[in-house]
């Protein structure tokens, strides 16, 4: 969660045009071309965001870690290598392609517990998986073999 909101601040800033000239802010954060992306991101970027439009992409050298911004409204981030740590819709349901992504049992479990639920933003972690599902908003946590840990519901 912590890196999803870094995620908005930094989106927001560059947006705004807080910072000095060439892209860079006080926090280390510079705009950087598509083809300065790791691999494996470029990779995912090609896969499943095919003839998307990508309008931004930030690295935090403060975090070493990607932001990508895509036309449609998402939103990735990546660690120093190009493995996707968060990837949100803000309001609009993640393709079930990209929710393939995350371990099977996880998907099992969510098509089970939570059938035609929409997913809007998943994170990974060292331990564990974050997923989003909306209306109600709940919050689902998985460990990183799958197994389910917890859900949490927003008021």
């Amino acid at each position: 969660m912590k890196n999803y909101l870094y995620l908005i601040v930094l989106f927001s800033m560059i947006a705004l045009g807080i910072g000095p000239g060439r892209g860079e802010n006080k926090t280390g954060d510079r705009k950087i071309s598509l083809s300065e992306l790791p691999q494996p991101a470029r990779l995912l970027l090609k896969t499943y965001f095919p003839g998307a439009r990508v309008l931004q992409c930030v690295h935090s050298r403060t975090w070493d870690e990607y932001g990508v911004k895509v036309s449609g409204g998402y939103e990735l981030g990546f660690d120093r290598k190009g493995h996707w740590e968060e990837i949100g819709s803000g309001d609009r349901p993640l393709s079930s392609e990209l929710v393939k992504l995350l371990p099977a049992a996880v998907t099992e479990y969510l098509n089970q517990h939570y059938p035609g639920a929409r997913v809007e933003s998943m994170e990974q972690r060292k331990n564990i998986y974050k997923l989003t599902l909306a209306s109600p908003q709940t919050h689902l946590y998985f460990a990183k073999s799958g197994e389910f840990v917890k859900a949490r519901m927003d008021d």
